[in-house]
This record gives C-alpha cells, structure tokens and sequence, in this order.
C-alpha cells in the first residue's frame, strides 16, 4: 500500500527512519527496530473523532491506560512530536515545546508472535486454543469498570440500538449484496431474542458481565511470545464499541476464527473461556453475539463496496466475504434460541458424505463422519479399506449401537459449545437414532439424500479403486437396501446436483422451519 505522505509523516521518517511504516484508515504506524510509534490521523468519522490535536493526545493517553489492563509493557509512554528551532524531536507529551503532533510508543512485537501468524502457519491447535480461551477470560474477569459507565455504554437499550441500527444501515442492500431472505430471517430471530430476553440483558449488567472490555477481539490483536500473552489495540475512541459483554468480546474472536474455517479450534478457544464464565446465560448468548459480529463484519463490507466498482481489484472477494459472513450469521440466527444438529443419512453412494462435506465447508457447523469414527473407534486408520460382509465385524449390530452413542457424545460436547453439528451416516436402523438420543439433548433436523439406482451403481463402481473412507460397495447395497428401515426426514434432497446448490436449499428449509 502507497503511504499518504502527510507532514506528520516526514517529520516521522526523518526522525526515526522507520524500517517499515502500515497505513490504516485512522492511524500511522511507524516500526523501527525494536519499538512502534502510532501516530493517530485527523479524521473524524462520527463515532471517531481525532480531528484536533488536543483529541489526539486525549486519545494517545487513553489508549496507553487502556491497554496496559490487557499486556504488560507493551504500551511504553505517550510523546510529542515537537519542532526544535530547525530539527525536530520526540519529547514527553506534557513538554511545553511547539507541538506537531503526539504518538504511542510501544514495544515492537515479533510477527510471528501474534495469534493470527500462529493459526495461519499451523503452529497452534485445540489444546493451545483451550488455554488461550482460558487466558483471555480471566484478563476479562479482572476487569474493573465503572457500573454506571457500563450502564450508559452497554445496557439492554444500547444493545438494541445497535441492531436496530445494523438493520436499518443495510436495508438498502437487501437484493443486492446481501440475500433478502437471509436479512429478513436475521432480523426476524435478532429481535425476537431481544423482545423475549430484556431480563437477561438486564442480569447481565447488574451482576458484571458488561465490562469495559477491548471491542476489537481479533487474532491479530492477541500476541503469544514465551510465556508472554496479553492483547493489545482495544478500541480507546468510542465507549459504546468497548462497552460489551464478556460474550459479545469471545462471540467476535469465535466467529472470525470460523470465518476461517477453523471450528475446531475456535471450539477450543470457547471451551477454555467457559471454564471462568461457565454459566447457562453466558453460554444462552453465544450465538446471538455470534450472529451480531457476522452481520457487522458483512455491513462493514458493504459500505466499503458500495463505494467501489466492480473493476476494483478486490471487488469479487469482498463479496464473497459479504456471502459467507451472512451465511454465518443465518445460521447462527437458526441457532439462537437452540443450539440444533442435523443427521445427514441415506443409502450408501447416496451422496451424504459429499454434501455433508461441502456445507461444512460452506457454513459453521461441525461435520462427524460416521465412517470415520467408526474406524478410529477400532484403531484402524479412516482411509483403509475393510471388506467384510453386511453387518458383521466392526459393523455388527452391537459395535454399530457403540457407534450411535458415540455419535451423540460428539454431537452433545458441540452443543454444549453453541455449535451445530452434521451427523453423517446411514442411519438404517431406527434404534441407530434412539442410541444417540441417549447422550444426546438437542433436537435433530433429519435430511435425507438419495440418488436413482443408475447413479447408485455408478457411483459404487467409480470407489472400487478410489482411496476414501467408506467401505460401502456394489455387493453389500442391496442387503442395505432391504434392510433399511425409515427413521422419518425433515426435508429430502437429491443428489444430481451440485452439493454446494443443496446447501443453499437446506439453509432456506431451516429458515423456512424456524
């Protein structure tokens, strides 16, 4: 990126020769060996206004205070930039020398020591993200924030405000960028939960949830360096973005982490910050925050598209990302009120696996894979092939009633995390569903998949030299067939189709059903 060369900025340069300087919309960042200067702009935006320099140095002094609650010398001093008869200098920002300007100095952080550098170079797992869950909550619970701030900043009616603000900021994309069923249905869930849960808002602020927290919550704003962990760039210019509850902060971290794809490890990060906020409102709130976060991340977008033309370089991904946050955020919408699973099931070759696959791929639900657990279960690698008869060895009735169980176990730990799973397998037999009831305490959706028998056969054949998880084959389907009884579908779909298409058809069933 082109760096806007403003006074400030060569007044900077010259200064301290910067090995790199990072231009964002409100600020400057000048990073010189083992130091960082941010100097902030003059813009005011409305909910940001750093328009004069008594502003700035306001806002450089708060962001100093601010962050310290959250990492330990990082944030070293605020200075002034300050002209001396034909040089220039960096002094304590209560000098009385002629100003130019002021700016944070912090401690230059190591690249690779910020979160998102360790998620995206696979150097962190689930283990590590429960432990990161735990820290974080715990730099949360020793917050200390002024009731009547909170009050003022985060109550119920503030909650409200923003989403009614959301809806009414985005209206205007409906057809457009954004799908109209989609809003329609977010918004629709969004205020119904608000209508129906003022006390629980209410709770919330009397007994400390709502703190005077970062609001900002990103990977790339949590740094991991030896045994130094800590965040850093809490939003120091608005109250209203910083004021949330502890939900509303680890909601924001969880949803960009499944933006990613990474469920799994953004299940760890809930998981560790639900052993110090392990109670039933918190987890209540989960994917109504979830929800919220998506739909600003995808309105946040549409502005920025709004002024661009389709010739923009980054047009086409900036709509994709409009496409995948408000997929995120309906189905997170469908969960609000209940955290849901699906059962994917059909006949072998019936196409479940693939579309079960691909929707998980699509949106952010857990996919458990029958096949596979089935197979680990019995210490035997997932992708080597087991030929055996119908119904016998690992797959007998009973180890296939172990399985069942199992099954539900997996599905319940998700629920427990707020997140939907995709239970993917036959299900032939209808005590296989009465067995995950058993360890299971959610509702299921049933989506049955099928395909002709031509397709069937055709697909069996095209597995006989193919490396894959299932065993099924030519030999085996007509006993299944025979055999299989009717465990009752919610919604069916046929697979001859793209699976990419059928996902967006099962999200419209559950919108249509909620």
């Amino acid at each position: 990126m082109e760096i806007t060369e403003t006074p400030v900025v060569t007044v900077m340069k010259e200064l301290i020769k910067p090995d790199r300087i990072v231009e964002t919309h409100i600020s400057y960042v000048f990073l010189k060996d083992d130091y960082v200067y941010k100097v902030k702009k003059s813009v005011d935006f409305g909910f940001l206004d750093f328009s004069s320099k008594k502003k700035r140095k306001a806002m450089c002094i708060l962001e100093k205070e601010l962050n310290e609650r959250f990492c330990k010398d990082i944030y070293l001093d605020v200075l002034k930039i300050v002209r001396k008869e034909k040089s220039f200098d960096l002094v304590k920002y209560d000098s009385s020398l002629l100003t130019i300007d002021y700016c944070v100095k912090m401690k230059r952080i190591n690249d690779n020591a910020f979160l998102s550098a360790k998620v995206a170079n696979g150097e962190v797992g689930t283990e590590d993200a429960v432990k990161i869950g735990e820290n974080i909550a715990k730099l949360f619970k020793n917050i200390k924030t002024d009731p009547y701030a909170a009050e003022a900043n985060g109550s119920y009616d503030i909650v409200r405000f923003n989403c009614e603000e959301n809806f009414a900021q985005t209206e205007g994309y409906k057809g457009n960028l954004i799908n109209g069923s989609q809003f329609d249905f977010i918004k629709k869930q969004t205020m119904k939960f608000l209508d129906e849960n003022k006390e629980l808002f209410d709770r919330r602020l009397k007994d400390g949830y709502v703190v005077d927290g970062h609001g900002d919550l990103r990977l790339e704003h949590i740094y991991m360096d030896g045994d130094d962990f800590g965040l850093i760039d809490c939003i120091e210019f608005n109250q209203r973005f910083r004021f949330n509850d502890v939900m509303s902060e680890i909601g924001f971290l969880s949803m960009e982490v499944d933006q990613m794809g990474k469920t799994e490890f953004s299940d760890g990060l809930l998981e560790g910050f639900f052993k110090v906020y392990n109670d039933e409102d918190s987890r209540k709130l989960l994917n109504f925050y979830r929800c919220y976060r998506a739909y600003v991340r995808a309105k946040v977008t549409c502005f920025l598209l709004s002024s661009k033309d389709e010739n923009w370089e980054h047009y086409k991904k900036s709509k994709d990302d409009v496409t995948k946050l408000m997929n995120m955020a309906a189905l997170y919408a469908a969960n609000m009120f209940e955290t849901k699973s699906f059962i994917f099931y059909g006949l072998m070759a019936s196409g479940k696996t693939r579309n079960a696959k691909v929707f998980s791929e699509i949106f952010p639900v857990r996919h458990i894979n029958t096949d596979v657990v089935r197979k680990v279960m019995h210490g035997i690698d997932p992708e080597s092939k087991v030929h055996v008869d119908f119904g016998v060895d690992i797959y007998s009735k009973e180890n296939s009633l172990k399985l069942y169980e199992e099954l539900g176990m997996m599905a319940e730990s998700s629920r427990k995390l707020g997140r939907m799973s995709v239970i993917d397998g036959s299900f032939s037999k209808t005590e296989y569903l009465d067995r995950i009831k058993l360890s299971y305490n959610g509702d299921f959706l049933k989506i049955r998949f099928f395909a002709s028998e031509d397709e069937i056969m055709s697909r069996l054949e095209k597995r006989k030299n193919r490396i894959c998880v299932t065993d099924g084959r030519i030999e085996i389907y007509e006993s299944q067939k025979k055999t299989a009884q009717d465990i009752g579908a919610d919604f069916e779909i046929e697979t001859t189709g793209r699976a990419e298409d059928n996902a967006v058809k099962i999200l419209g069933f559950i919108i249509n059903e909620a």
